[in-house]
């Protein structure tokens, strides 16, 4: 089985591909660097959209899962504090890069799944960027589900405690009250990584172009 992440060197990204290494699968990866030496790498900032065909043309070969996991919080602030040069670097990097990688993906992969959030839905103050940015990700996938052959999910993780959270968690929780909860309901990265694939094998159970969120899911059994 062919599995395709992007942004693998820390966090979601790096505890998949271990998790997918264990149970013999060929990975492939795209991200700006990369702490396995047993993998198809390519290195690449996915801001740099012009280079994306160029890795995945790079591999030569067609994928069974692709995750596209590469994202960027930005800022924990109001969103009256955005400049919209801010929103156009967050957008860049968790959406329209995965427009990009969608495009040339699709024709070759089984099934795309874009790692979305909670925040995408919940519009708690603070998130702004953020938030935006994974709404809009979510509607893309819906759109695209329509309009081609290639199962497309977006999932929302769950709190999982990874350098983005801790992030999120250091802010300011007197005018944030939400990152209180975050760190109240966060789990531990290999068990919040299990509970992902688990959620993963059982997206064909639902729609193409559906958003979810393992928390909601009923994984048991």
């Amino acid at each position: 089985m062919n599995v395709l992440i992007t942004g693998i060197n820390r966090g979601i990204g790096k505890g998949l591909l271990e998790e997918y290494k264990k149970r013999g699968y060929e990975i492939y990866a795209i991200g700006r660097s990369n702490p396995f030496d047993d993998i198809n790498f390519y290195k690449c900032d996915l801001r740099a959209i012009e280079k994306i065909k160029e890795a995945i043309e790079s591999f030569n070969t067609k994928f069974d899962l692709v995750i596209l996991n590469a994202g960027i919080l930005g800022e924990i602030k109001l969103l009256k504090e955005w400049s919209v040069k801010e929103l156009e670097d967050i957008f860049l990097v968790n959406v329209w890069s995965n427009k990009i990688l969608i495009d040339y993906l699709a024709p070759i992969s089984k099934k795309i799944v874009a790692i979305s959030s909670g925040a995408a839905v919940n519009g708690n103050p603070g998130w702004g960027g953020y938030s935006l940015s994974k709404c809009a990700l979510n509607m893309m996938i819906n759109i695209y589900s329509k309009e081609i052959d290639t199962k497309l999910y977006a999932l929302a993780p769950g709190v999982i405690d990874t350098d983005m959270v801790r992030k999120v968690i250091s802010g300011d929780r007197e005018k944030f009250a939400s990152l209180n909860k975050v760190d109240e309901s966060k789990v531990r990265l290999e068990e919040g990584v299990k509970i992902l694939i688990e959620a993963i094998e059982r997206l064909d159970e639902y729609p193409s172009g559906s958003f979810l969120d393992v928390r909601t899911m009923d994984l048991r059994g």
